[in-house]
């Protein structure tokens, strides 16, 4: 929009403060629903997308190709602009049938994700009312219809049909993903015929998940009811679904099941009711195709989804039946890969390779990750004795896979069959024999469960994940990086932390980076000083879960290779933690200084936390910068056997902006952990209510320190007290003067402890050390028949004792003999 003239200062501080305003109302936006639900190969349609916070919404991200955006505009009606988006898509003549996946960006955030679906057919909206069997709406054939199941809800749908006409219908339900919770919608099809009999029904079909697909022959010229529901009759009012009725072909299963990347090979699609439909196929020349499946089609149209394919560079082969006897095994080769079908009930498929002693391979089953109907066992025997060396039930779901190593020189044969020991027709499966091979892959770990992080980088500051790595026949130190993140925006995950099982990957943008978006791919390799000629890479990726059923089983999740890394504008507030100056020791504390800044005008709670808690490290998760304040103390603490290292720490700072909230993260910072500075042994002491006691403590000096520590004696019980105590480098000795009181209470306090604060670089190192044991015993009773004490009186002094006549006698002597010597002297 254009003006003619130049606004004021004022119009133009006002303007500038509605949008402010505008904004920051707009944090968190949430993306609920598309309308409609699906679209065509070749149309140019507008979509409305709803939801709320949407109001500055600037971009559709689209993560599968074959979609291109038009235009995206708001509405004109003030009351809709935070509610719903207009944009106008194109759809091409090629694009990837099935769910197309979408989140709307805005200047504040990122919105959940919403599937929008490709079909080859004409689209056209459900009528109401079709809830009665005898007035259906009427359908030509191949085409789709948009519609949702209410609650008991059941919609017909009419075709026509000749005899021996095949009729399909197919359903994407679930796997729209926007009906969740413990009656989420679950999809139920079935053909019937006028008289109301069911031709075909299907509930929950493996080549479609939860989603349902029927195929039959029209037995007559005539009408045919499609009917659709919910399984259990639910329905939540975002039970949609885009239903496919016509004469297309419709499969549930192909052999081959796989491929490499380039060739052309003929494929044969089984499960449709005509029977077998053969194809030559041309496959794409790029390995690692995300949800790579195979177009069905005939002379009568194509299938409305996809059928899953795997590309793998190594050689195939077909069973030849008969193989159900390792004896009459099909020869294959080790590295390869073998493909066939358990056609019968009791069938088993027998494939046989030689091997020298202590070979090792991976053999792996893909049936039902192919969407075959089969349950795998796979079996390993030697050929010739038939001992099992090897097998396995569902290490991969309800696949197979096992770690093969030949325990001699010699064939070996390798056999699958149901675990039910069922059989039928489109129970294919795929078996690849391979060599050990290092892999690496790591996920986003959930803060809240069940709830996805979104990587939401406002300009200037950071987000975080946690990544959880998981390797593969490999150790070492693992990395991230990717060329293809948003500009202005770098990843770190700082050295210490790269060797562990998780680490933090904080993603930062600079303060002057454009608001952008997009589905970054991320590299997880392995970057260990120790293997610099190793090259071991995987994807960073991320399980978003869009259908959670009863006891939080995830019924559907969308398995994305590139994750939405988003720009944003600034956040009202900045955070930075202070570098300790001291480290931590183990069995010690900290805490760690957070500051803030705030916007004039903005003033809310900060919740920080860290981001990760290094290893034997604890730290509190519900510290707030509350209003009013700009700093907190995060307290942290060590455990005794916390690793000794120093780890480069981040928090998550997360605040309420306008209608929802904004998370960011802050710069690393070191924090160290090391052994303690001194250690104390303490022994047993006893003392009796009311009275005192010398508590001795030895000192065990660990590591010189200047200056003088002061020592608190505590877990002592009520009532009972000690002086605080001084400590040096060169103490070896504390002596506590515990008192009690006739009020300190009786019994055993075996957890006395000290604290020591030891002064370094103006800051103090905390050591929580020891585990003493006090008792306090109350003073013994008198007997209870013990005569009462007599009352004290002074004490008489002692009479003299009269001498006998032979004492008498001899001081008599003794007193002459005195006397006559003194005499003499004279």
């Amino acid at each position: 929009m254009r003006t003619t003239r130049l606004a004021s200062l004022g119009m133009l501080c006002s303007l500038a403060f509605l949008l402010c305003s505008q904004v920051a109302s707009a944090a968190a936006p949430r993306f609920t629903a598309v309308t409609p639900r699906a679209g065509a190969r070749g149309q140019e349609l507008t979509i409305t997308l709803s939801g709320t916070n949407l109001e500055d919404a600037e971009e559709l991200l689209l993560y599968d190709d074959g979609l291109e955006v038009l235009s995206l505009e708001h509405p004109e009606e003030e009351k809709d602009k935070a509610k719903k988006v207009l944009v106008k898509l194109r759809v091409a003549d090629d694009c990837r049938l099935g769910t197309q996946r979408m989140r709307i960006r805005t200047r504040t955030g990122l919105s959940d994700l919403q599937n929008f679906v490709v079909s080859p057919f004409e689209v056209h909206n459900e009528k109401e009312p079709n809830t009665d069997f005898s007035a259906p709406q009427e359908l030509p054939f191949n085409s789709s219809v948009v519609g949702r199941i209410d609650r008991e809800d059941v919609d017909y749908y009419v075709i026509d049909a000749k005899q021996g006409q095949r009729i399909s219908a197919e359903v994407f339900g679930t796997r729209i993903g926007s009906s969740t919770g413990v009656n989420y919608f679950d999809p139920y099809l079935a053909i019937i015929d006028e008289n109301r009999f069911e031709i075909a029904v299907s509930d929950d079909s493996p080549l479609v998940h939860n989603d349902a697909v029927v195929s039959a022959i029209a037995p007559r010229d005539g009408r045919y009811v499609i009917q659709i529901r919910d399984s259990s009759y639910n329905g939540d009012g975002r039970a949609h679904y885009v239903l496919s009725v016509g004469n297309f072909p419709r499969p549930t299963s192909v052999i081959p099941s796989g491929g490499k990347p380039g060739e052309t090979l003929t494929v044969t699609f089984l499960g449709d009711p005509l029977g077998p439909i053969t194809q030559d196929v041309t496959l794409p020349d790029v390995p690692n195709i995300e949800r790579f499946g195979l177009e069905v089609r005939d002379e009568f149209g194509l299938a409305p989804s996809l059928q899953p394919f795997r590309l793998s560079p190594i050689e195939n082969t077909i069973e030849a039946e008969p193989n159900n006897d390792r004896k009459a095994a099909t020869a294959c080769s080790a590295p390869g890969a073998v493909n066939g079908v358990i056609s019968e009930a009791g069938d088993i498929d027998y494939f046989k390779f030689t091997a020298k002693k202590n070979q090792q391979f991976d053999i792996e089953v893909h049936a039902r990750r192919l969407r075959s109907g089969l349950d795998p066992v796979v079996t390993v025997v030697n050929t010739e004795s038939g001992k099992g060396v090897v097998s396995n039930d569902d290490s991969r779901g309800p696949d197979s896979y096992v770690r093969f190593k030949a325990p001699e020189d010699g064939e070996y044969s390798v056999g699958v069959y149901d675990h039910l020991r069922r059989g039928q027709e489109d129970f294919t499966y795929r078996i690849e024999i391979s060599p050990i091979e290092p892999t690496l892959q790591a996920s986003p770990t959930e803060f809240s469960r069940y709830v996805q992080h979104q990587i939401i980088i406002p300009q200037g500051a950071g987000s975080g994940i946690v990544a959880n790595v998981q390797r593969r026949d490999i150790g070492g130190a693992v990395n991230f990086r990717s060329d293809d993140l948003p500009a202005g925006v770098r990843l770190e995950c700082p050295e210490g932390w790269r060797g562990g099982g998780s680490m933090p990957v904080v993603f930062f943008a600079d303060s002057d980076a454009p608001l952008s978006g997009k589905f970054s791919a991320i590299e997880t390799f392995l970057d260990d000083p120790k293997q610099p000629d190793r090259v071991v890479t995987g994807p960073l990726y991320q399980d978003v879960l869009m259908v959670r059923g009863r006891n939080n089983n995830r019924v559907w999740e969308e398995r994305m290779n590139r994750l939405p890394i988003v720009v944003t504008q600034k956040a009202p507030f900045r955070v930075w933690a202070e570098t300790p100056a001291v480290p931590i020791v183990r069995g010690g504390s900290l805490n760690l200084i957070v500051k803030c800044e705030k916007e004039e005008g903005w003033d809310e709670d900060i919740s920080v936390r860290l981001l990760q808690n290094p290893p034997g490290i604890n730290s509190s998760g519900s510290v707030k910068i509350p209003k009013g304040k700009t700093e907190a103390s995060i307290p942290i603490n060590a455990a005794g056997n916390a690793a000794l290292r120093e780890s480069m720490i981040s928090l998550r700072c997360i605040a309420r902006v306008g209608n929802g909230s904004i998370e960011l993260c802050t710069e690393f910072i070191p924090l160290r952990v090391e052994e303690q500075y001194v250690t104390l042994e303490f022994v047993q002491s006893a003392v009796e209510r009311g009275k005192e006691v010398t508590f001795p403590v030895k000192v065990n000096k660990q590591k010189d320190f200047t200056g003088t520590a002061t020592v608190e004696l505590l877990g002592l019980p009520a009532n009972a007290s000690a002086e605080k105590m001084e400590l040096t480098a060169e103490t070896t000795e504390l002596n506590f003067q515990i008192k009690t009181t006739e009020k300190t209470p009786p019994g055993m306090s075996k957890n006395v402890f000290c604290r020591v604060m030891v002064p370094e670089n103006g800051a103090t190192i905390l050591h929580n050390l020891g585990s003493g044991v006090l008792r306090v015993d109350k003073p013994l009773p008198p007997k209870k028949d013990s005569p009462k004490p007599a009352p004290k009186v002074a004490k008489a002094p002692p009479a003299e004792k009269p001498l006998s006549r032979l004492e008498q006698l001899r001081l008599q002597k003794k007193q002459q003999a005195e006397a006559a010597q003194a005499d003499a002297g004279e």
